[in-house]
Formats: structure tokens, C-alpha cells, sequence
């Protein structure tokens, strides 16, 4: 980009993202539904380890966006409307204290942007198709996952527990190995998440190093400041303890990191949470009221996305 003068709204913009995709992780929610962490110690890790993880894994940036999904062209002013479209619907859905899929707000801006410069064919819709397919089996993995693994934990370890000796000390090694998985998950989540934001600054001659620090603090301040929300709300859709909350959390874990590594686009957000439902059915416990305005959410963001691109793209353009 030749023109530097507008490289501080492109790191205004990169701060502005990375508190919106921190505002909603909810990645600590388990831990503090089962109680293994309380908030505020949840939230000082939290944030030890959205800085580590920007700084260290963060250097793998996203330069582009929609590249796949737009038949457009995708200019600086497409990309920062597709952006910021994205981080308004996060930051607006975390203060619902609803979890959603980035994605998701991410290819509802690319269709509301695609459709208003290109038409009908301004977006490729086999490939949103096929990545459909994918979503919507991400809630069914993980209720499926969750059910089963419960089952097993049930069968296997907690049923032969004599008293609440036993009881308390294995619930004490599960609370120990999910809080390894969960700073890991952390750790990684925050290097992948961060980059969306450090991407749009790559190339403009900053310091790499210097622009990590600063997407990783405000990173951190958005689950401070919101993410508790998201925390809470996902945390207690039904009661955990350490070994529930492993068998919710664990499988999908597994199967999202086995995902990512074939290239198959699942949703994060969307296993937890229908891996908790799994949970309380497999349990047989109620789940709590704000489940469906977490479905709600779910269901407004295509649309609100689209909407916020649309709403956004022309003003972008002309600053830009």
C-alpha cells in the first residue's frame, strides 16, 4: 500500500477486531461452569495466555479474505467492510452473552457484500454450500461425541467410586487434566484468532512483534471486558463438575483439531454448546433458560452480518 498515512486506522481497525473475537472465546466457559477455576483467576490466565499465544504463534497471518467465496474483486475497502462487519456482530453477540461461530459473522459479511457489488453472482455458493454441510453436522459431533464419552467416563470410572473420598480425589485429576487441555486450546486459539486481526497490518512495514503485543492485549481485554459474558452463559447451560465438563470439552477438542488438520470447516462454538446439551441429556439433568437465545443468535447472524456489510462497505469505501 502506498499511501502510509492510513496506517493508523489499519492498526485502530486490527485492535478493534481482536477485542471483538476475545470479547467472544469462550473457551474458559467449562472450567468455570465446573468450578475448577474461579472468574477472576480464569480471566488473569485468560489473559497470560492470549498475550503468550499472540506473541508466539500469531506470525502466521491472514492476508486475505474471502478469497474463496467472493468471484469479485477483493480490494482493501471489501476486506476491512467484511472485518469490521464481523466484529460488530461478535461484540453484539457477546454482550448477549451468546457464543457464535467467527465464520459464520465472517461468510454472512462475505454474502452481504458479495450480493451488493457482484449480484446474485457475486458470491460462490457451491462452496458455502459444501461448507454448510459441515455446520450444521458440527452440533451433531459434538452432542454425539459428548454423549458417548459421558457414558463411557460413567461406566468405566465414576460408578465405581467408593464415597466421597474417591469421589473428590478423581474429580481432582480430571480438574487437573482439563485445565492443561483448556490453556492449550487457549494458547492456540489465541495465536489462530489473533492473526485475523494482525493480518490487515502485514506488509504496511510495522514491527511484526510490536503489532502482535498490541492485537494480543486487546485480545485479552475483550474477554475481560465481554467474554466473561460468553463465559458464564455457556458455562452454566447445565451443572459441571470436573469430569462432566472433561467429557464435554475433550472430544470436541479432538475432533476439531483432527478438522482443522483434514481442511474440514467445523464450528467450534456450535460442538461446545450442543456438546453440553449432549451432556445434560446424557446425564439426564435440565439445561438451563439461556440456551435459546443462544440459538437465536446463531440463527440472526447471516443475516445481521450481511446486513452490517452492507450498511458499512460504502462509507469504507469512500475513507478508504
Amino acid at each position: 500500500m502506498a499511501d502510509f498515512s492510513i496506517i493508523p486506522i489499519f492498526i485502530v481497525i486490527s485492535i478493534f477486531i481482536a477485542f471483538a473475537i476475545g470479547a467472544n472465546d469462550e473457551t474458559f466457559a467449562t472450567v468455570h461452569g465446573s468450578k475448577t477455576l474461579m472468574m477472576k483467576e480464569l480471566l488473569v490466565l485468560a489473559t497470560i495466555l492470549a498475550i503468550a499465544g499472540a506473541f508466539f504463534l500469531g506470525r502466521a497471518v491472514s492476508e486475505t479474505v474471502g478469497k474463496e467465496l467472493l468471484t469479485i474483486e477483493v480490494s482493501y475497502a471489501v476486506v476491512l467492510t467484511i472485518l469490521i462487519s464481523t466484529s460488530i456482530w461478535l461484540i453484539v453477540s457477546s454482550a448477549l452473552g451468546a457464543p457464535i461461530s467467527t465464520t459464520h459473522s465472517t461468510i454472512g459479511s462475505i454474502m452481504g457484500i458479495g450480493l451488493i457489488l457482484g449480484g446474485f453472482g457475486g458470491v460462490n455458493w457451491l462452496t458455502i454450500l459444501e461448507m454448510s454441510f459441515w455446520w450444521l453436522l458440527s452440533p451433531v459431533i459434538g452432542f454425539v461425541a459428548t454423549y458417548v464419552v459421558y457414558k463411557l467416563i460413567n461406566k468405566a470410572i465414576i460408578s465405581k467410586l467408593n464415597g466421597f473420598k474417591d469421589f473428590e480425589r478423581t474429580e481432582k485429576i480430571f480438574s487437573y487434566i482439563l485445565l492443561g487441555v483448556i490453556c492449550l486450546t487457549a494458547f492456540s486459539r489465541a495465536g489462530n484468532d489473533v492473526s485475523n486481526a494482525a493480518g490487515i497490518v502485514v506488509g504496511l512495514g510495522i514491527d511484526v512483534d510490536l503489532i502482535l503485543i498490541i492485537v494480543g492485549l486487546s485480545f485479552s481485554l475483550g474477554i475481560v471486558v465481554l467474554g466473561r459474558r460468553v463465559i458464564k452463559s455457556v458455562g452454566n447451560i447445565t451443572e459441571l463438575v470436573p469430569s462432566s465438563a472433561f467429557a464435554s470439552e475433550v472430544p470436541t477438542a479432538v475432533i476439531l483439531f483432527a478438522g482443522t488438520f483434514l481442511g474440514i470447516p467445523l464450528s467450534g462454538s456450535h460442538m461446545l454448546v450442543a456438546s453440553l446439551i449432549g451432556l445434560s441429556k446424557a446425564r439426564r439433568a435440565p439445561t438451563k433458560k439461556g440456551l435459546w437465545k443462544i440459538v437465536a443468535v446463531w440463527i440472526l447472524t447471516f443475516p445481521m452480518a450481511a446486513l452490517l456489510a452492507v450498511a458499512l462497505y460504502f462509507p469504507i469505501n469512500i475513507v478508504i
